[in-house]
């Protein structure tokens, strides 16, 4: 129950939902939250998690619903998946199904069967040799990223989700260094545009194939710039992303939480489908729990076979706001001297502040995000930038990108896929 973990978690306890905690560590900020009915650390070893999990079921009159927010527990999961149904309330796609979604080359292939728009990628395997000729037919620069964020990585990288070559020298070099963590990469083009280019589509889809709920969204800033997280989006009506995500994952034959993150190309106007995230709930999950589509608390009600909760009628002109990512975007940006920063500033200006931890009813969790606020910014008064900042003559060369319009490029009116 950390990051977009805790932001549900707070959402559906605002609802008198009772939320059991499943946390890494009793280190995380968030463990110190008054909000779960009660709080456990996860043990690395798989029987004794299971054993934690179906203890915690038992404490209930009827089956809890479980909600994953990582792909680091789908191979546990999976391995117990007849065990866990017994106790839990949760859909899930078959696993064939979930591969064929996130494993990078059958995901190209099934794209390439449904006409659905990619940028153009290889994947990597440090078992398999990778030379200047494994990336030859791919055009420069190029997003380098993992194909699952492994503990390893975030240890090492923390949030940062993917590197850029500008040459096929420095893509194998780069690959070289990031197996020293994890086994696989994806290699793919990048799409020019600033972050605010990134939409998104979360919905949820129960087993037998009807639809939830949607809500579409816009990346205002990621963390790092341009190639991270999440740190401040808003709602947007985009049926085009809305009617595509559908396709995709009806098409597919999904089931259970489920999203798609797409980029709209600088200079076409055409959306790429980045990555489909599904099995677990997506980092902007709660972007869409502070709107009138909430899509967590419409699977919530269904598992739980419950009518639906009834929420409030609420305005749409609200930015949702990832409290240190957003610090620190911001300060980057404006350390690049980058009008970026100056787009947050306009746009708070306009709308309510959502935020993925600040609240009145946590107070203990909302000062220690405001004690790690302080320091990042302290750390950027005394040294000119943010904490593990390092600055990068590629991602400025990114930001200042403009591809030319050639014969090559057909611009398509925004509404169209």
């Amino acid at each position: 129950m950390i990051d977009h973990g805790y932001a549900i978690g707070k959402s559906l306890h605002q609802h008198g939902i009772k939320t059991v905690g499943f946390f890494p560590s009793s280190k995380n900020f968030e463990y110190f939250s008054r909000l779960p009915y009660k709080k456990y650390v996860t043990p690395q070893n798989n029987e004794e998690r299971l054993e934690q999990l179906i203890s915690a079921a038992k404490e209930f009159s009827t089956k809890p619903v479980l909600i994953i927010n990582n792909e680091s527990f789908y191979p546990f999961i999976y391995q117990y998946l007849d065990e866990l149904k017994q106790y839990f309330s949760f859909e899930l796609p078959e696993k064939g199904i979930l591969n064929t979604l996130l494993e990078k080359d059958l995901f190209n292939e099934f794209a390439l069967k449904n006409n659905i728009r990619i940028p153009v990628s290889v994947e990597v395997s440090h078992q398999e040799p990778v030379n200047q000729n494994t990336f030859a037919h791919l055009q420069f620069p190029l997003v380098i990223k993992p194909k699952y964020r492994s503990p390893d990585w975030a240890a090492k990288y923390k949030f940062r989700k993917a590197f850029v070559a500008k040459s096929l020298k420095e893509s194998v070099s780069i690959c070289q260094e990031l197996f020293e963590v994890v086994d696989r990469l994806v290699v793919q083009e990048w799409i020019p545009g600033p972050d605010s280019n990134v939409f998104f589509c979360l919905t949820y889809l129960t087993a037998q194939g009807q639809v939830l709920e949607t809500f579409c969204g816009q990346k205002i800033h990621q963390h790092p710039i341009l190639l991270g997280n999440t740190s401040s989006a808003i709602p947007t009506k985009n049926k085009a992303i809305e009617q595509e995500t559908l396709r995709i994952l009806k098409l597919s034959g999904t089931s259970g939480f489920c999203s798609v993150e797409f980029k709209k190309h600088e200079i076409t106007g055409q959306y790429y489908v980045i990555e489909p995230t599904v099995g677990r709930i997506d980092r902007q999950q709660y972007v869409s729990s502070v709107s009138n589509k909430d899509v967590v608390l419409s699977a919530y009600c269904h598992l739980a076979n419950i009518p639906l909760i009834k929420k409030r009628s609420t305005s749409d002109q609200y930015i949702y706001i990832e409290e240190t990512l957003q610090l620190k975007s911001f300060l980057d940006y404006r350390y690049y001297k980058s009008k970026e920063s100056e787009k947050i500033r306009q746009i708070i200006k306009h709308r309510k502040l959502k935020f993925m931890h600040l609240t009145k009813k946590d107070p203990v969790t909302s000062l220690l995000v405001m004690a790690g606020l302080v320091k990042h910014f302290l750390h950027y008064l005394i040294k000119g930038k943010t904490i593990e900042f390092q600055e990068d003559e590629i991602t400025k060369e990114l930001m200042a990108y403009q591809p030319e319009k050639s014969e090559a490029y057909q611009t398509v009116p925004t509404s169209q896929l």
